[in-house]
């Protein structure tokens, strides 16, 4: 992993207040796909509820 400060500064873009940077390999299903947009829905069938969450993505140049 790079420290973050290196991440943020290859990125290209401004870092302001709200903004999130994720990093790492995440397990799933049938794998990862790369995406220009995320979205994920939490559903409380119980209490008819949800909570969904929903972010742009910049992927940086893979460095060799």
């Amino acid at each position: 992993m790079r420290n973050p400060s290196d991440l943020m500064s290859r990125a290209g873009a401004k870092f302001v207040t709200g903004t999130m940077m994720f990093c790492g390999t995440l397990g799933a299903i049938g794998g990862i796909r790369p995406s220009t947009q995320f979205t994920a829905i939490l559903e409380d069938p119980v209490l008819d509820r949800k909570m969904t969450c929903e972010y742009d993505i910049d992927a940086l140049p893979v460095v060799r």
